[in-house]
C-alpha cells in the first residue's frame, strides 16, 4: 500500500490493499503456506519502497538501503530479483549514461547479503550448488524437457486463474496509467516465476505484490474516467472467484487438500503418518520418507536420513539417488515410509529391493506402508487410521 501511494495515490493504495488482502492472497495459489515466495516478498517490496525515497531525495543512503534489502531477499528466495531487477532497468532507462554510479551502488549493496551468506558457508562449493548450481544445471526452465515444462504450466494454469484473474483484469485497465517502475516490477516477477520452471501454485505468489499495485491503480482509473462497462466485468470477475473459493471454507480438511493440491495425495494421510512415526521412535533416530513429505519430519519432529526431503531433489541433484540407498543398505533410518512407490522415481527396481532385503514391513497408516530394520523390536502398529499388514 505504501509503494501503492507513493508511485500512484491514495485510491489506489487503499484498492491495492482491499485487493491483495482478499483475492490475492487465493487458497488456490497456496497463500496460507509459508513459502519462500511470501517470505522474500517483504524485503523485495521494502526495497522498492526505499527507491521511491531515493527518487525524492537522490541520498545515496537511501539506494544502498535498497540494495541491501533487495540481496535479502534473493536470499530468501533466489526468484525474488524482481524489485532489484525493476529498479536497475528503471535507473538505466531513466538515468541513461549517469546511471552507472546509482546502478553500481545498489549491486554493490545487493551484494553484501549474498556475500555474508557464501563466506558464513561451511563449505563454499556446497553453498554455491544449493543456491545456483542446483537451479541452473538441474532445476529450471533452461534444463529438462521443454514440453514437460509446458505442462506443468498448462497443469498450474488453472489455479492461476482463479487466483490472479480479477487482479489481472483490473491490471490491465491500470496499465498505460500506471508508473513504469511498477510495469518494471511485474515484468521481472513474470521471469522469477517463470525461472523457477516447476510452475508450482505458490510460484505465482511473487505476482500478487505488483498486480495488487497495477491493479490498484486500475480501480483508480476506473472511478476517474466512470467506465463502468469495465467495472462490470471486474465485478462478474470478482463473483465467480469468490464462488469457486467460498465453498473451501465449509469442506472438511481432506476435502480442502483434495481442491488445492490433486497431485499431492500424500497430503491426505501425512498427520496420521507423522503420529505413528513418533509414536514409534525416539527424539534421536532419523527416518526416511520415500520418495518426499517433508511436513512429515517436521511434525513428527525427527530427523531425516538423508538432506533430501523433497522428491525433485532426488531427482535432480547428481547422488542424491545413490545416498537415498546407501541409507535404505545401511539402515540408517528406524523407520522407513513409503509415501510413494519406490519404483515411482527409482524403475530399476534398485530401491524396492533394498528396502525389501534389509527392512521389514510393520504398519500400513493410511495406506501407507511403514518398514523397520530387520532385526530390531519394532512390532506391528495398530495406530489412528493403520492396519497391521
Amino acid at each position: 500500500m505504501a509503494v501503492a501511494l507513493r508511485l500512484a495515490g491514495r485510491l489506489a493504495a487503499c484498492a491495492c490493499g482491499l485487493l491483495m488482502a482478499t483475492v490475492g492472497a487465493s487458497p488456490f495459489l497456496e497463500s496460507f503456506t509459508l513459502a519462500g515466495e511470501l517470505l522474500s516478498s517483504l524485503p523485495a517490496i521494502l526495497s522498492l519502497l526505499v527507491f521511491t525515497a531515493y527518487l525524492r531525495s537522490r541520498a545515496t543512503g537511501w539506494l544502498v538501503l535498497a540494495g541491501v534489502l533487495t540481496g535479502c531477499a534473493v536470499m530468501v528466495k533466489q526468484s525474488a530479483f524482481d524489485a532489484g531487477l525493476a529498479i536497475v532497468v528503471y535507473l538505466l532507462w531513466t538515468e541513461r549514461r549517469r546511471a552507472a554510479r546509482p546502478v553500481g551502488v545498489l549491486v554493490a549493496a545487493a551484494a553484501a547479503p549474498v556475500l555474508a551468506g557464501a563466506f558464513a558457508a561451511v563449505d563454499l562449493h556446497r553453498w554455491w550448488y544449493a543456491v545456483v548450481g542446483y537451479r541452473g544445471e538441474g532445476d529450471s526452465i533452461l534444463t529438462g524437457s521443454f514440453v514437460h515444462r509446458l505442462h506443468l504450466l498448462w497443469d498450474s494454469a488453472p489455479a492461476a486463474a482463479k487466483g490472479l484473474g480479477v487482479l489481472a483484469l483490473l491490471a490491465i485497465a491500470g496499465w498505460r496509467s500506471s508508473h513504469p517502475l511498477i510495469r518494471l516490477w511485474l515484468g521481472a516477477a513474470v521471469l522469477g516465476v517463470v525461472g523457477g520452471g516447476n510452475f508450482h501454485p505458490h510460484y505465482y505468489l511473487q505476482l500478487v505484490p505488483p498486480l495488487a499495485v497495477l491493479a490498484g491503480v486500475g480501480v483508480q482509473v476506473l472511478v476517474e474516467r466512470r467506465a463502468w462497462w469495465v467495472a462490470g466485468v471486474g465485478a462478474a470477475a470478482l463473483v465467480a472467484t469468490a464462488a469457486v473459493t467460498v465453498p473451501l471454507w465449509f469442506d472438511g480438511s481432506q476435502a480442502q487438500a483434495k481442491e488445492i493440491w490433486p497431485h499431492d495425495p500424500h497430503l491426505l494421510h501425512d498427520g496420521a503418518v507423522a503420529r505413528y512415526i513418533e509414536a514409534h521412535t525416539g527424539p534421536g533416530q532419523r527416518v526416511l520418507l520415500i520418495w518426499a513429505a517433508a511436513d512429515v519430519y517436521y511434525l513428527a519432529d525427527r530427523a531425516p536420513a538423508i538432506p533430501y526431503m523433497w522428491r525433485r531433489n532426488i531427482e535432480a541433484i547428481p547422488g542424491a539417488l545413490e545416498d537415498a540407498r546407501a541409507a535404505i543398505a545401511d539402515r540408517r533410518a528406524a523407520l522407513v515410509a513409503a509415501v510413494q512407490s519406490p519404483r515411482s522415481l527409482d524403475r530399476t527396481g534398485k530401491t524396492a529391493a533394498l528396502l525389501a532385503s534389509r527392512y521389514r514391513p510393520v504398519a500400513v497408516v493410511d495406506g501407507v506402508p511403514i518398514y523397520a530394520p530387520l532385526g530390531t523390536g519394532v512390532t506391528a502398529g495398530r495406530k489412528e487410521g493403520s492396519r497391521a499388514p
